[in-house]
């Protein structure tokens, strides 16, 4: 793990990581099946969703399917690609582009659902407060928020363990760091799921919504 890989470094690496991706696109895995069903629960039908960190679209295709317009973003033009060709959709606007910069031409624009689907570990430490500045502009007063991150403990291990597994970036997060940034941006969370795929306690989903949506929950089921 390269903790101080430059831009043009991490874009290489995942332009050449496109053939580990590539078999998703052959087989769907049991981590794919989970974040699918998840999503299942929160898209609807003409949402306006912002997709960060797409990789090949296989998520991005899969909301669009469910009848939501997708805005998919990764850094590595091979990746967006091969998306365009292997997982279009007309709902789909594929995007290079670094989460950590320009999100839209359109600075204003606001969306119902942002996704970072694991892609929060594989942001150095100082590149999450630009993320989270993202996350205020391009968000209105009933965004929802979907993150999957590999659970920290799980990503210690492989650290201490089998670092070769590990991606040209890939951090350990706990779950108070995760909380505390998305709570300083106004948003609290209202769902966390703790789950394993080859083995227990491995990848965390989180479901955060704006404080301002929780109070107006509040005052319309309570006052």
């Amino acid at each position: 793990m390269n903790h101080f890989a430059t831009t043009k470094q991490i874009i290489a690496y995942y332009d050449d990581f496109l053939k580990y991706l590539k078999i998703d696109h052959t087989r769907e895995g049991t981590r794919h099946k989970k974040i699918k069903s998840d999503l299942t629960a929160i898209v609807k039908k003409d949402m306006d969703i912002l997709d960060l960190g797409c990789g090949t679209g296989i998520t991005s295709k899969y909301m669009a399917d469910l009848g939501a317009k997708v805005t998919a973003m990764d850094i590595s033009p091979k990746l967006i690609e091969y998306a365009k060709e292997n997982s279009y959709h007309k709902n789909i606007n594929y995007v290079i582009g670094d989460i950590a910069g320009t999100i839209t031409p359109n600075s204003s624009k606001t969306f119902d659902l942002i996704c970072l689907i694991d892609i929060m570990e594989h942001l150095p430490k100082d590149k999450i407060p630009h993320v989270l500045t993202n996350i205020i502009k391009h968000s209105h007063k009933d965004t929802i928020i979907y993150l999957n991150i590999p659970d920290a403990r799980f990503q210690e291990w492989i650290q201490m363990n089998h670092p070769e597994k590990q991606q040209i970036i890939d951090q350990s997060y706990s779950m108070i760091s995760i909380l505390t940034w998305f709570n300083s941006i106004n948003f609290e969370v209202a769902n966390i799921v703790i789950y394993g795929i080859e083995t227990p306690i491995q990848y965390v989903s989180y479901y955060f919504i704006k404080k301002e949506s929780v109070h107006s929950n509040y005052r319309n089921s309570l006052e």
